[in-house]
């Protein structure tokens, strides 16, 4: 469990049963994270999918704490969920259902995962959506396009839904909006690379538009926001960026 860190202002505490991911995001903070648990796993070490059992007893779960108003608990924050073993997926669900006193968010980069499950009322699930579409996307990561991303979560019927757009990288704003209007979330959270992984990134004054716009149907939570590369250092060579074709204008 992690009471600390920056990811959401509403995030009560973290739980991770599950840990790893095999999308290879190159901007991951995770990861590195992890690589300074050496010697306490080395599956986590490594960034491996793998369960963690001992997290799963009654011991563990019941310190887990109440979650009131908008807050949460972030399952299994240390990876991708969309990469765990069903048994243990279903597992880690009926124990959600019998916490009614807790809100719990899961995150996905791969929401088609969410279509074999069923989730209690107690439950927000989210996708990242870092742009609404950028051609060359598979060298920022191996995960489903963005655009391909957002049009299953449109489908999904669960009535509690979040987007994250961060790290934000290039888009088109009016293709953007009209895609989280569609999907219906709770929140929106907005936020720029927090390492310097030199992505091709919006300018400051755009994303600040793209939140302005999307206030007028949700609640936006504002993450890091600061001026892009180009704006900190505008002779930055472009061949530095992580991709230089893209389809946002």
């Amino acid at each position: 469990m992690n009471s600390k860190g920056n990811m959401y202002k509403k995030r009560k505490i973290s739980w991770n049963p599950f840990v790893g991911c095999g999308f290879e995001c190159c901007y991951c903070a995770f990861r590195t994270k992890l690589m300074r648990r050496k010697q306490a796993c080395m599956r986590c070490y490594h960034y491996k999918p793998h369960i963690h059992p001992e997290r799963l007893t009654h011991e563990y779960i019941k310190k887990l704490p109440k979650t009131k108003g908008d807050e949460f608990i972030w399952c299994c924050s240390s990876g991708d969920i969309s990469f765990i073993q069903k048994k243990w997926m279903d597992r880690i669900l009926e124990i959600i259902e019998t916490l009614s006193d807790k809100t719990f968010f899961f995150q996905t980069k791969n929401p088609k995962f969410y279509e074999d499950y069923e989730f209690s009322e107690n439950v927000i699930l989210g996708i990242t959506l870092e742009t609404d579409f950028i051609k060359g996307y598979q060298v920022i990561s191996l995960a489903p396009p963005p655009e391909k991303r957002a049009e299953v979560f449109k489908r999904n019927g669960h009535a509690r839904k979040a987007i994250t757009i961060e790290p934000i990288l290039w888009f088109n704003k009016t293709k953007l909006v009209s895609i989280c209007k569609e999907i219906g979330p709770e929140w929106v959270a907005v936020g720029y690379d927090s390492k310097a992984n030199y992505l091709p990134e919006p300018p400051l004054s755009k994303t600040l538009e793209l939140i302005s716009e999307l206030e007028t149907f949700t609640r936006v939570e504002r993450k890091t926001l600061r001026e892009s590369y180009f704006e900190i250092a505008p002779q930055l060579d472009p061949n530095q960026l992580k991709i230089t074709d893209y389809g946002g204008k």
